[in-house]
């Protein structure tokens, strides 16, 4: 009998259509005189884009097989391929229905896609080609780079799962035995783990020394209890003073983590003092082992002792309680590392022999360090908000909870001489990576978990001596293997020069990591290097099998290496390239190999490919609660998250794979494909070769004999890289991107048939990039039908710039629509150009009428009708002209028809004055009379314009904050002005914003002086705006001040001689 959910599943499978079978009308795209396809004339962003969000968050599992960067949205390209196949109906504006009515439909089983052969030539992380092959479409896809080939190659690999686990359970029994003598550890209050002799059944005894079983012997042995989860690790700063050499923990906080515990309590009252207090049910911690703080300010509790009863925090005494029905509180817990241990260690030991430590040091003196750093390890625990100030209970320091060694960003003091020092400088003078020190561990206890302990059995200790002692032996074991019999299984290559590797963060040399393995320890090393050799060689396995698993590897040494760190905010770790470059951390984090829980350990890895092939046998579709509530809101209602998975029917089918460069498709004859849908590379935000070769190093040791045209080489292939990169190519990295991406597209057109499709997303927050994929495009022979707004790619974060932790700040892609031109473009003025664009733009009026009243912004409206505007001027592409003899280039065409279209839109409103500056009317007539804005909507009015929002932010006319953009008050701004050289008051909206801000009631600012102030040169705009800005400012109390200001303005001018002259429209801004 179904269950509840699976019920609701089935309704909501219903009301949306999933699995039915369908057969879209298609048309023949060898007749460039065909009709038109959906995707030519409307899209449904509104619904897509609800159901991208939610794939953002829990996107489908054989997109997290392996790792690729900047996979798009899977619900974008489905529907891109839907719209881009079928035939729009004769009612164009019913066309962006037609295709969502059928997003969950099945159309593989009735195959009227099954003739249509459709290409990705940028195929990446193979997004294009897995929906095309569900929608029975015959997919082929090409890229570059061999690593992007091997991760699509095992997406689409049909394997059998169950020989995938056999080969799993083959290679644990070999490696984890070899393994768990470095990785076992102690739970809190004396909790011992058991080792049992498997041959002789025997239970070992109490001070068995797991180290000494030897390495053939220890397939022999089981070991059941507490593990280690992850191991935290802090590069030390090497003191550059002379005489001085001490090593300096480099970490920013104390602070190592933060967790919020849940406990059942009950309110009480002590029998003999009468104080109130909480009795818990158990104790809340995360290190139990570690010494305990409790805030000032944190309510008085007592832990429950059924067998004693409880004490009382107030005066003592012991009672036994009856206890009713508890309550569920929440206890905030702070885990910190001790002043002690923060202060460093000397370069060397108490007999002058140095300390090791770093990637390049052997294991005796590294050995050395470790056990150093381990002797003086404190960590304090913290219960209650972390206040200011704490103090230690056994060793009565008392010390700042948010003062560590770095006193400014990218500087540490010396824990020795107090010396302040550029941690670069310290780090690249030694030539090595900066010794790493571990200082602490979360380890996993079956035990307390089965008891109900607090933290679900996990738990923080502290990294002591005999932690120091296995890590030791991990080293020495390495050092002893590595040339033997793992020779062939870690890289030895040095890292190639690149833009990622050498010129980003300080380029990763400089940080001493000179060679790929420099970005794993030692037991890392061992570890990878046997599992690897155990995927290869274990049992008697086919090379599919293997391959599927190696997926799983290329993922866990993401994981698993020296670039990952913890994420406090969501007590995991955080893989490496997070952010999508390399950038080294102080303080990182190694996870386990084979502990039962945790992010990122080789079971997480294994288990993520087992649900991707599961799911591409059967695949599901999310469904939008939020887009479900307008088609049946008591139905929406009924699902618990923003989601409910909806099976379709139509398994991932073959296709064909390829690796080369997408300038020579070779494999691929003249006219042979009916669409192009792909993702190009996004200028130089991304250098997937550079990036890549992480994994290929490591990937190649192993397929290098099954395919050597794509794994012989050292690296990745990167002359014919379509990337802006400035490494490769210093003198023009812009031009060498246009110029290569134009052959992939001439490439594309050779292939596409007369009346096909090329469709593409592009994702980039700046113009520039932007116009040269659209002359890149132009020159290959396109025209543009269409553009539409969409979600891109998960974003992580608000980091914007390589080396913050999160995506760039953009969150929304634009989806192209281009036809091959079939003439030669013929002259045409830029008068007449406007005048066309616009009837053309006119005819989408119902369409886009359509889309407001379905609540689409105003921002992605005006998306929709700039690729219409451009549509005529790319038909005519080279031969629009402004004057005689002088072609607009497509820079000028975007501001121009940007221009066109503001002014359609803004009909009816009072347009910013026309001699105000162009960037103040661009902020003015983009603002309105809104105070705030979200970052992607203001990026959509902006496409086109030159102008970024944060232009806006540097003039500081607005403040972004969690990707929102808000005005700036204008009193706040005159304020900042008060005091300055009015000589550098030059700007017409800056003059105006000080002005207006001077007749706030109580600025304490006179306007009148700013004017009679023989520096201020008035702005020829300067009353226009204010005038404008009275009747079309954001809020009442600006506009009184904008009135006022206009009053003062006139009493001022009537006493001048003179008019102001107006000041240079393209003058420098100054600060």
């Amino acid at each position: 009998m179904a269950t509840k959910k699976e019920l609701l599943a089935q309704e909501v499978a219903k009301a949306v259509g999933a699995g039915k079978t369908v057969a879209m009308e298609t048309v023949d795209f060898n007749d460039p005189n065909r009709p038109k396809t959906c995707l030519e004339v409307d899209f449904p962003i509104l619904p897509v884009n609800q159901v991208a969000i939610i794939e953002g968050n829990a996107g489908k599992p054989i997109y997290q097989m392996s790792k690729w960067w900047a996979r798009r949205r899977s619900s974008v390209f489905r529907s891109m391929l839907i719209a881009a196949a079928t035939k729009a109906p004769e009612d164009k504006s019913h066309a962006a229905k037609l295709v969502w009515d059928n997003y969950y439909a099945n159309h593989q089983k009735k195959g009227a896609f099954k003739h249509l052969k459709v290409a990705d030539i940028f195929m990446g992380g193979g997004t294009t080609l897995v929906e095309g092959s569900r929608l029975g479409m015959q997919m082929v896809g090409n890229d570059l780079n061999p690593v992007a080939w091997f991760v699509v190659k095992q997406e689409l690999a049909n394997v059998d799962l169950d020989e995938v686990k056999r080969l799993l359970a083959d290679i644990e029994a070999e490696v984890k035995p070899q393994i768990m003598p470095y990785y076992y550890c102690d739970g809190p209050n004396g909790e011992k783990g058991k080792w049992t002799h498997l041959p002789g059944k025997k239970v070992m005894p109490t001070g068995f020394d797991p180290l000494s079983i030897p390495r053939d012997e220890r397939k022999d042995y089981r070991y059941e209890g507490p593990e280690i989860i992850y191991t935290f690790w802090a590069k030390h700063g090497p003191c550059q003073v002379t005489g001085c050499g001490h090593r300096t923990p480099i970490m920013t906080s104390p602070v190592m983590a933060v967790k919020t515990i849940s406990v059942k309590y009950w309110e009480h009252s002590c029998s003999k003092c009468g104080g109130d207090f909480h009795i818990e049910e158990n104790a809340a911690r995360m290190a139990p082992d570690v010494p305990l703080y409790v805030a000032p300010d944190e309510y008085p509790y007592s832990i429950l002792d059924p067998k004693r009863g409880v004490v009382c925090p107030h005066c003592g005494h012991t009672e036994m309680v009856k206890l009713g029905k508890s309550t569920n509180k929440k206890v905030e817990l702070s885990l910190l590392v001790h002043p002690e241990w923060l202060a460093g260690s000397a370069k060397q030991d108490v007999d002058s022999e140095p300390f090791g430590g770093t990637a390049q040091d052997d294991a005796t003196s590294s050995a050395r360090w470790s056990n150093e750093r381990a002797s003086k390890i404190r960590l304090l625990e913290v219960r209650g908000e972390l206040p200011a100030e704490v103090t230690c209970p056994e060793t009565r320091t008392v010390f700042n909870t948010d003062i560590g060694t770095v006193p400014k960003q990218s500087t540490y003091s010396c824990g020795a001489c107090g010396t302040a020092q550029d941690m670069l400088t310290t780090i690249k003078a030694t030539g090595t990576t900066g010794a790493m020190a571990a200082y602490a561990v979360q380890g996993y206890s079956p035990k307390r978990n089965e008891e109900g302990a607090s933290y679900g059995g996990r738990f923080f200790a502290s990294f002591g001596k005999a932690l120091a002692r296995q890590n030791n032996a991990a080293s020495a074991e390495w050092d002893s293997r590595k040339n033997t019999d793992l020779a062939d299984y870690w890289p030895r290559s040095e890292i190639p020069f690149g833009f990622m590797t050498h010129m980003n963060n300080g380029g990763i040399p400089n940080h001493g990591y000179t060679h790929w393995w420099t970005m794993f320890n030692p037991r890392q090393l061992l570890g990878h290097a046997q599992l690897l050799k155990s995927i290869a060689t274990v049992g008697d396995y086919g090379w599919s099998v293997r391959e599927y698993v190696l997926g799983a590897f290329q993922n866990y040494i993401r994981n698993q290496c020296m670039f990952s760190f913890w994420h406090m905010k969501l007590d995991k770790l955080a893989p490496s390239m997070s952010n999508s470059n390399f950038h080294p951390k102080s303080n990182v984090v190694e996870v386990g190999m084979f502990p039962p829980m945790g992010y990122g350990p080789w079971s997480s890895t294994t288990d993520v490919i087992f649900r991707g092939g599961e799911w591409s046998k059967s695949p599901w579709e999310a469904v939008s609660a939020e887009g479900l509530k307008r088609h049946d809101a008591k139905l929406s209602a009924l699902i618990s998250g923003k989601s409910e998975k909806v099976k379709i029917g139509d398994a991932v089918l073959e296709s064909g794979c390829f690796c080369g460069s997408s300038t020579e498709l070779t494999q691929l004859s003249d006219a042979s494909i009916d669409l192009v849908i792909t993702d190009p590379p996004f200028g130089g935000l991304l250098h997937y070769s550079e990036l890549s070769d992480f994994f290929y190093v490591w990937l190649r040791l192993v397929l290098k004999g099954k395919y050597p045209e794509y794994f012989t080489p050292e690296y990745t292939p990167k002359s014919l890289e379509a990337v802006a990169n400035r490494a490769r190519e210093p003198e023009d990295p812009d031009g060498f991107y246009q110029r290569l991406l134009t052959q992939c597209w001439r490439e594309a057109h050779r292939i596409l048939k007369p009346g096909g499709i090329l469709s593409f997303t592009f994702h980039h927050s700046e113009d520039e990039p932007w116009v040269a994929v659209l002359e890149s495009l132009f020159d290959a022979g396109y025209y543009l039908e269409a553009t539409y707004p969409i979600r891109s790619d998960e974003t992580k974060g608000e980091g914007s710039k390589p080396g913050t932790f999160g995506s760039q700040s953009i969150e929304y892609d634009i989806i192209h629509v281009c036809r091959k031109r079939t003439e030669e473009p013929t002259p045409v003025s830029w008068g007449r150009m406007r005048r066309e664009v616009m009837a053309d733009v006119r005819q989408l009026q119902a369409m886009l009428e359509n889309h407001a009243k379905e609540g689409l912004p105003a921002a992605d409206i005006q998306v929709i009708r700039r690729g219409k505007a451009l549509e005529y001027f790319s038909r005519h592409y080279g031969k629009v002209y402004v004057d005689e003899g002088r072609a607009i280039s497509v820079r000028d065409a975007l501001v121009g028809i940007n221009q066109l279209i503001d002014d359609d839109a803004d009909q009816g409103k009072e347009p910013p004055p026309v001699n105000a500056e162009p960037i103040s009317r661009q902020f003015l007539r983009t603002f309105g009379n809104a105070t705030e804005m979200k970052r992607d909507q203001l990026q959509k009015f902006l496409k086109g314009s030159i102008t970024t929002p944060d232009e806006f932010k540097q003039r500081g006319w607005c403040s972004e904050k969690s990707k929102v953009f808000t005005r700036v008050n204008p009193l706040d701004f005159a304020r900042e002005w008060s005091g300055k050289h009015k000589r550098r008051l030059t700007s017409d909206l800056d003059q105006a914003l000080v002005l207006i801000g001077a007749c706030f009631d109580g600025s304490g600012i006179n306007a009148s002086d700013t004017l009679k102030n023989d520096h201020f040169k008035p702005h020829v705009a300067l009353k226009p705006l204010l005038e404008w800005l009275h009747k079309n400012g954001p809020d009442q109390a600006s506009r009184n001040a904008a009135s006022r200001a206009v009053s003062i303005y006139n009493a001022w001018a009537a006493t001048q001689a003179v008019k102001p002259t107006q000041g240079s429209l393209f003058e420098e801004y100054e600060l």
